[in-house]
């Protein structure tokens, strides 16, 4: 049974302790460092396995203190941005994130060819934001596995037997190891009123918009978020995570908001959906849209968000909308 279980969370347990040391390794300057853990899971939206079913991502998030207005630049992009003259960035984090896609019939141990492939992934995050007044650009830089490797497979029937619910079967289908790499960058704009800083309440409207070119996908896509809560100048920052899957907005330092939007994609490829998917039949959709709706709520040491997203089918052959729901929490 120890063996068992080393080797379930053994590489999580590893992966976890060097995001701790690559977040330590860069409080040069004075910064406030926030923990986060997202899990994403289509049980809190009360729908089935179909597509995205589950997703847990582990953060260190890096912000300025008070007197301070930038912080040191996430270890693994230090050299890019260094090498290019960038600046400090107003925020900094790195990230350990573990995906789960399924098809509908999780019960069969050959899945239907026409549906949603088995896929697995295991991505690293390294991201820094600079903030310019209303203005924000994200840079990421993500690395990671695809496959067997990933330990997907071994995470979600643990899950599935901890819960006494349909044990996956089809796992063995999933296509061979693949390394992933990818870079991001977004521009996020902000529209607000009044001023709603300084704790007032006020509304404002981020629009985002960017791409993302790698090995596993490239895409390009557009975010629009409304908010309406306290602080919401502090929080701009971490508006950047809502591109694509990666997490929810926080609220910073006892300040709320609620928020709606929708994010919109357009993929170019994705090597674990498709004609590269082994025995797989089934054609990418790739058009992606997104629509979300969520509130979030901090404290002076700690926060948390919920989000319901309805997203469209990752493949041509599935007609219903797949919905998640997200929940992130944030402590000193």
């Amino acid at each position: 049974m120890t063996s068992i279980r080393f080797r379930q969370f053994g590489y999580m347990n590893l992966l976890v302790a060097a995001i701790t040391a690559l977040g330590n390794a860069d409080n040069a300057i004075a910064e406030e460092s926030l923990n986060a853990v997202t899990v994403q899971n289509h049980n809190f939206a009360g729908s089935k396995a179909d597509g995205y079913t589950n997703g847990i991502f582990l953060s260190r998030v890096r912000m300025p203190s008070p007197n301070e207005n930038a912080v040191d630049s996430s270890l693994l992009l230090d050299p890019t941005v260094t090498w290019l003259g960038m600046p400090k960035p107003t925020l900094a984090s790195s990230s350990l994130g573990q995906i789960m896609i399924t098809p509908h019939a999780i019960e069969q141990r050959i899945p239907d060819p026409n549906d949603v492939p088995y896929v697995g992934g295991l991505i690293f995050r390294s991201a820094n934001v600079y903030v310019h007044d209303d203005v924000a650009d994200l840079l990421a830089l993500d690395l990671g596995v695809l496959g067997p490797a990933s330990g997907a497979a071994q995470m979600q029937r643990f899950i599935h037997r901890m819960l006494n619910t349909t044990r996956p079967k089809g796992w063995s289908s999933q296509g061979r190891n693949k390394p992933l790499v990818a870079i991001d960058a977004y521009r996020a704009w902000r529209y607000h009123w009044p001023d709603s800083g300084n704790g007032r309440t006020g509304g404002d409207v981020v629009a985002l918009g960017g791409g993302a070119l790698g090995n596993r996908e490239s895409s390009v896509g557009v975010t629009l978020i409304a908010r309406y809560g306290t602080d919401l100048g502090r929080s701009f920052p971490t508006v950047a995570r809502l591109n694509g899957r990666r997490g929810d907005p926080i609220a910073i330092n006892n300040s709320w908001f609620a928020y709606a939007g929708f994010s919109a994609d357009r993929i170019v490829g994705d090597t674990g959906i498709g004609s590269d998917a082994p025995g797989n039949n089934t054609q990418l959709r790739k058009t992606q849209v997104v629509p979300v709706v969520g509130i979030a709520y901090g404290w002076s040491r700690s926060s948390l968000t919920f989000s319901l997203q309805s997203a469209t089918p990752m493949v041509e052959s599935v007609s219903h909308r797949q919905s998640y729901g997200s929940i992130t929490y944030i402590w000193h």
